[in-house]
C-alpha cells in the first residue's frame, strides 16, 4: 500500500499567491503545535465551546495543592512573556491593541493582571486564557496575515506552552495521571 502524500499548505501558498508568500518551517511547526494544543484545551476544559464563561468555570476548578512547581513556573513565565511583550513604560503597546479585544473580552481584567494589580492565581489564569483566546481568534479568523506568521513563532510557541501548563494545572479526566501521583505523595 502506498503512503498518502501529505499536502503542504506553505508550498501551495508559495506557488499560488501573489508574491509567493513563504512561511518558514518553524512557523508551520508552531502553528501546528498551537492548533493541536488549542484543540485539546478546548475539548478538555471548555466542553468544545471556548468562551469567557467556560474559562471562568475552568478557573474555579483550579486547586493549587498538587500542581507541580514547574507548571507554576511555566504559567509565571507565560505571564512574564506577555507582560514584557504588551507593556511599555507609558502603558500598553500597539501589539496589545492588535489582540483586537471585543467588548466582552475583559480587556480591563487582562490589563490589571499584566500591570501586576490583580495577582491571585485564578485572576492570572483567566488573563492567560483570554490572551491565548485572542491569539487563537486572530489566527483562526484571519486577522494575522500569512506573511505575519513568521513573526509570530515566539508568541504562538508561548501560547502553546501556556495551554499545556493550564491543562496541567486544572484537574480534568484527561490530564490527571501526574496530579494523581502528586496527590498520593502529598497524602502519604
Amino acid at each position: 500500500m502506498q503512503a498518502a502524500t501529505v499536502f503542504k499548505a506553505s508550498e501551495w501558498i508559495a506557488h499560488n499567491t501573489r508574491g509567493g508568500t513563504k512561511i518558514s518551517s518553524e512557523a508551520q511547526e508552531v502553528v501546528a503545535s498551537f492548533t493541536t494544543m488549542w484543540n485539546f484545551f478546548e475539548s478538555t476544559l471548555c466542553e468544545n465551546r471556548a468562551s469567557l464563561t467556560a474559562f471562568e468555570r475552568s478557573c474555579e476548578r483550579l486547586e493549587l495543592e498538587g500542581i507541580e512547581p514547574q507548571t507554576i513556573q511555566a504559567l509565571d513565565e507565560c505571564l512574564s512573556f506577555w507582560s514584557f511583550r504588551y507593556r511599555t513604560p507609558e502603558g500598553f503597546s500597539p501589539l496589545f491593541d492588535s489582540l483586537y479585544f471585543r467588548p466582552n473580552d475583559k480587556r480591563a481584567h487582562v490589563e490589571s493582571v499584566l500591570k501586576g494589580n490583580s495577582t491571585s492565581p485564578k485572576e492570572k489564569l483567566l488573563a492567560l486564557m483570554i490572551i491565548v483566546y485572542r491569539l487563537r481568534n486572530n489566527l483562526f479568523h484571519g486577522l494575522k496575515t500569512l506573511d505575519m506568521l513568521n513573526d509570530q513563532v515566539q508568541n504562538l510557541s508561548n501560547a502553546s506552552r501556556c495551554l499545556a501548563a493550564i491543562l496541567e494545572a486544572i484537574p480534568s479526566r484527561f490530564v490527571s495521571i501526574r496530579r494523581q501521583q502528586i496527590a498520593k505523595r502529598l497524602n502519604g
